[in-house]
């Protein structure tokens, strides 16, 4: 775009001359020639002088037109400039647009790109954390060795368990006997009582 507007541009500026003449003088000059000549024919001048004058004002009219070609010139330079300054226009708004969605897709990678390291972050932080405890083979051996633990410890306790309870039964036995031996004992003591006259139990003499 900058090149296609650079020759525009230098002939526009090596096309900036006074086409016209000092102040836009030669259109007046035209027809000042112009009187004369038509003066020099009427007042009864030479055929020389109308010639001569005639030739002078086609000189002029030549040079003007001259003018008047560079003139148009610049002005179909300027127009070319002109639309050359607008497609440059066009063709940086359209770049700011696609700059716009540059950043706009910039923007979101990089959001993207913070979330994942943040992942990677919180996943080495948890891979440290994880390299402190035990391997898993280590882990299953252990857990292993205490299933192994918990089955003997429950086999110890079902033992324990059915030794009380038999305990219990014979506990529960002794205790009947016992209460059966006292209530065996009053009863006898009060048999012996109320066979002895004076009311006192007798005794047995021990055999000689």
């Amino acid at each position: 775009a900058a090149a296609r507007m650079a020759e525009p541009f230098l002939q526009t500026r090596l096309r900036q001359n006074k086409f016209d003449g000092a102040n836009g003088q030669r259109p007046k000059k035209l027809l000042v020639n112009l009187l004369k000549m038509a003066a020099a024919c009427e007042d009864g001048g030479t055929l020389e002088e109308c010639e001569a004058a005639h030739a002078s004002l086609l000189k002029d009219l030549a040079l003007y037109d001259f003018s008047m070609g560079k003139i148009q010139v610049v002005a179909d330079t300027n127009l070319r400039e002109i639309t050359a300054y607008k497609d440059l226009q066009g063709e940086l708004t359209a770049d700011m647009g696609r700059l716009s969605a540059e950043i706009e897709t910039l923007k979101t990678r990089v959001a993207h790109e913070r979330v994942v390291r943040k992942n990677k972050e919180e996943y080495a932080a948890l891979a440290k954390q994880v390299e402190k405890h035990p391997a898993r083979s280590q882990t299953q051996r252990d857990q292993e060795v205490l299933n192994e633990q918990l089955a003997t410890l429950e086999h110890s306790t079902q033992q324990h368990e059915t030794v009380m309870k038999t305990r219990k039964r014979q506990l529960a036995l002794l205790l009947h006997e016992v209460e059966h031996l006292k209530k065996t004992t009053l009863e006898t003591e009060d048999d012996l009582t109320t066979g002895a006259p004076d009311g006192s139990m007798a005794v047995d003499a021990p055999a000689g």
